[in-house]
C-alpha cells in the first residue's frame, strides 16, 4: 500500500496480534483523525485512563486489533501483558529525512505526499518546508481522482476473505465506493460487489445476530436497542442529546460529515432485523427488544423515552422529546433530549435510485437545518449523539403482490416495499408455497416475510426502500460528535 496510513495498517496487523501495547512518544498515533483512519481499517486506537483502557481491554472486539497508547509500556498490569504484544511507533521511521516537529502536525493528505517522497538525506527546517509547499501547490492543482474500481475490489476482498470479517470496515469500504461512483458508469458494478458482500454478511447474520441483540452495551451499543443503555452507563450525569435520523444510510451520514466540520467519533451499529421503523425505532427509545403489538408514532415514541429515563431516576422536566421541530429555547433544566428527522426517510421513499437520493439527501442537510441544531445544543451544554434507525437499499421490482397475496398484509403497518407480515401465519405460509422461486432471497418470521438480497414487493425498474435484511439498510451509524 503506497500511503503513509497504509502502510501503517500493515505494520500493525503485521504483529499478529489481536492487543498490541504501543508506546508512542511523539503523540502521532494520540492524533484523532490518525484514529480514525485506522478505525476505517479495523484498528481501535484508545487512549486515556489505566481504566478506561482496562474497560476497552475486557471488551474488545474479537474482528478488532486494540491499539493501547501510552507513553511508558511498563504501567500494563501482567495479564493485559500477557495477551498482548509490546511495541514502540515512530512516524519518523516512516518519513524519515524530514525535520520532525515541522510536520508532525500536518494533514494526512500532506503526509501522503511526504511519505511518497522519500529522502535519502535528512533535510533542515527550511528544506522541509519548501517541500511542504510543494506538494501542497501540487494537492491544490491536481484534479479530482476518479475512482478506481481494482482498488475497491481488492479492499473489499481483503477484507471479505478475512476469517474473522469485520463488518464494520466493510460497510465503510462500500458505502465510501457508493458516494463516490453514484451517477458513473461504475455504480452497476459496485452494486454486484455490495451484493456479494451481503451474501457473506447473511450467513454471518444467522452465527452472530442473536448474540449481537445480547450484547454488552459499555464500551459501545452493537445494535439499537442498546443505544440508550450505553448513554446511561456513560453519560448518565450529563447533559444527552440523541438525534436520529430516519432511514440514513451509512453513506448519506458521510455527506451530512463533510459539512460538519467537527471531531466525530463514529461506530457502526445493527438496526433491528427486519428493518421496519416500527420495529428499529422502538428499539431505540424502549431501549430493549421491540414488541411486535407496539403502534408506531411520535405519541407513544415519547412515552418510551421518558419511561426509559424516569427508570433511571430523571425527573419528567427534565426530559424532552421532539418531532420534525426542534426546540432548542428553555433547554436549561432538560438533561435527556431527543430528536427525530422523519423526512428524510420520507424522501427515501420518493427516490428511484441512489443517484435521486444523493441529491435529496444534500437538498435535506440544507433545508433541515441539522448543522445548526447540533451547534446549537453542543453550545447549551449537551453530549450530541447521532444515529438512525435503519439505512436503505437500491433494490430491483420482483414482482407488487396480487389481490388475494394482499390479504391480511397491513399487520406492522410497514410501508416497505421488502416487508410483509400476514395477520396469520398460514397465510404466510400459503404465500411462500405458491412462490418457492423467493426461497434463496427471503426471510420468513413467524408471519413476516422480508427480503435479505436486493429485490423487493414491486414492479418497478429500481426503487429504494428497506424492512429487509440486506446489509445497506442493517448496518449504520452511531455517532458522537464532540465539542470543538
Amino acid at each position: 500500500m503506497n500511503s503513509l496510513t497504509g502502510n501503517i495498517v500493515s505494520d500493525l496487523k503485521s504483529h499478529q496480534s489481536d492487543v498490541l501495547l504501543v508506546e508512542n512518544n511523539d503523540r502521532f498515533l494520540y492524533r484523532a483523525d490518525v484514529a480514525l483512519q485506522l478505525k476505517s481499517h479495523g484498528i481501535d486506537v484508545v487512549q486515556g485512563t489505566a481504566i478506561q483502557q482496562r474497560i476497552q481491554f475486557e471488551l474488545r472486539e474479537f474482528e478488532t486489533i486494540l491499539v493501547l497508547l501510552s507513553q511508558d509500556n511498563s504501567t500494563y498490569l501482567e495479564d493485559i501483558k500477557r495477551k498482548s504484544i509490546s511495541t514502540e511507533f515512530h512516524i519518523d521511521k516512516y518519513l524519515n529525512g524530514y525535520h520532525l516537529p515541522t510536520i508532525i502536525s500536518l494533514d494526512l493528505q500532506v503526509l501522503d505526499g511526504l511519505f511518497c517522497n522519500k529522502q535519502l538525506v535528512a533535510l533542515s527546517k527550511k528544506d522541509t518546508l519548501r517541500v511542504i509547499i510543494k506538494i501542497k501547490n501540487d494537492l491544490a492543482a491536481k484534479p479530482a481522482s476518479s475512482f478506481d474500481i481494482a482498488e475497491f475490489i481488492a479492499s473489499l476482498n481483503s477484507q471479505l476473505e478475512a476469517t474473522n470479517k469485520n463488518w464494520a470496515v466493510i460497510s465503510r469500504i462500500i458505502s465510501n465506493g457508493i458516494l463516490k461512483t453514484i451517477g458513473t458508469v461504475h455504480f452497476n458494478e459496485l452494486l454486484i460487489h455490495a451484493n456479494r458482500a451481503n451474501n457473506l454478511f447473511q450467513e454471518s447474520l444467522k452465527l452472530s445476530y442473536q448474540q449481537t441483540k445480547n450484547s454488552s452495551a459499555v464500551k459501545k451499543p452493537k445494535i439499537v436497542s442498546k443505544i440508550l443503555d450505553y448513554l446511561s452507563f456513560n453519560y448518565s450525569d450529563d447533559k444527552i442529546a440523541l438525534i436520529v435520523i430516519d432511514g440514513l444510510a451509512f453513506w448519506q451520514y458521510e455527506l451530512l460529515k463533510d459539512r460538519l466540520h467537527l471531531k466525530t467519533n463514529e461506530e457502526v451499529i445493527y438496526s433491528w432485523i427486519p428493518s421496519i421503523t416500527q420495529l428499529s425505532r422502538q428499539a431505540i427509545f424502549r431501549g430493549d427488544s421491540p414488541l411486535t403489538e407496539y403502534r408506531q408514532g411520535p405519541v407513544n415514541e415519547e412515552k418510551l423515552w421518558k419511561n426509559y429515563w424516569k427508570a433511571k431516576g430523571a425527573n419528567d422536566f427534565e426530559i424532552k422529546y421532539c418531532h420534525e421541530n426542534s426546540v432548542l429555547s428553555n433547554l436549561e433544566a432538560i438533561t435527556k433530549y431527543a430528536l427525530v428527522f422523519k423526512d428524510l426517510d420520507e424522501k427515501m421513499h420518493s427516490s428511484t435510485d441512489y443517484n435521486d437520493l444523493a441529491k435529496l439527501t444534500e437538498n435535506w442537510i440544507e433545508r433541515s437545518k441539522i448543522i445548526l441544531v447540533i451547534n446549537e445544543l453542543q453550545q447549551a451544554g449537551f453530549n450530541v449523539f447521532l444515529t438512525s434507525d435503519h439505512g436503505n437499499i437500491q433494490s430491483k421490482g420482483w414482482r407488487s403482490l396480487n389481490g388475494r397475496e394482499k390479504l391480511g398484509t397491513n399487520k406492522s403497518g410497514s410501508r416497505s416495499e421488502r416487508h410483509i407480515e400476514y395477520t396469520d401465519q398460514w397465510l404466510s405460509d400459503e404465500f411462500m408455497t405458491n412462490n418457492p422461486d423467493l426461497r434463496d432471497d427471503v426471510v420468513m418470521e413467524d408471519q413476516a416475510i422480508y427480503f435479505k438480497s436486493d429485490l423487493s414487493f414491486s414492479r418497478r425498474e429500481t426503487l429504494v426502500s428497506h424492512g429487509g435484511a440486506h446489509l445497506l439498510e442493517v448496518l449504520i451509524p452511531f455517532v458522537e460528535i464532540k465539542h470543538g
